[in-house]
């Protein structure tokens, strides 16, 4: 059997002055567009994958052409507002270098690739963190199913899910479903977190939001739920 290559990629948007994930890996390369790569460079930024302009206009044309343009059988995709990586079972410990007190580059890595290799184990397409840091959230070390979060690993060769420019659903959330539907379970590590920057959401955004939970109810009836209360959506999928 040939080896399998794998690669970290941070997806990078508008945030060339900001940007904190690729701070927390031995390795990675981060994802801009055409128009945007030279404000990185300035930045000391200069391990990019450069998109050709006007070949993506959103988070998931930007994913799937990460996994349609990259070499590598496994990937690694997170966003780019990363602050820390956390062990959480009854608390949440951040993974940090015990000398330096810094993120401990070195151990966040090799627990990304683990999951990486557990993913092309059993055979599965899609592993990603659970979307709640919550401490309750915590069941297990690994669950099956559950609400994509901040990165996700993708194994090419056993990838199911397609994506369709039509499709009002399409988000990573429906990736999973879909995923869930041909695939039978992913793979989400539930004793890694991260934590992130979380923006405020506008009113335009509210809008658009209840328009896709509205086609995400019609698309995937039962399998799919969402709680206006609480402000969160749950996937109902058994296993």
């Amino acid at each position: 059997m040939k080896p399998i290559t794998f690669n970290i990629y941070v997806m990078s948007f508008r945030r060339a002055k900001c940007i904190t994930s690729h701070k927390l890996f031995d390795y990675c390369t981060v994802v801009v567009r055409e128009e945007e790569a030279e404000e990185y460079r300035a930045n000391g930024i200069n391990n990019l994958l450069v998109i050709p302009k006007g070949a993506v206009r959103n988070f998931m044309t930007t994913l799937y052409w990460i996994i349609e343009n990259t070499p590598e059988d496994v990937i690694y995709v997170c966003d780019d507002d990363c602050n820390d990586f956390v062990y959480r079972q009854r608390d949440t410990i951040p993974i940090t270098s015990t000398e330096t007190g810094e993120a401990d580059t070195n151990v966040i890595t090799q627990e990304i690739e683990r999951v990486a290799q557990m993913l092309v184990d059993l055979n599965l397409g899609i592993a990603s963190d659970n979307a709640s840091m919550s401490i309750y959230a915590y069941c297990s070390e690994f669950a099956f199913v559950g609400m994509p979060g901040h990165m996700r690993w993708i194994n090419k060769a056993c990838l199911k899910a397609k994506y369709d420019d039509k499709d009002p659903c399409a988000s990573d959330i429906d990736m999973v479903m879909q995923e869930l539907c041909m695939n039978r379970i992913i793979l989400q590590p539930r004793y890694l977190s991260v934590n992130s920057v979380v923006g405020t959401n506008t009113t335009e955004d509210r809008v658009t939001q209840k328009v896709f939970i509205e086609n995400m109810k019609n698309k995937w009836g039962k399998y799919y739920g969402f709680n206006y209360k609480r402000n969160i959506a749950s996937i109902k999928v058994q296993r």
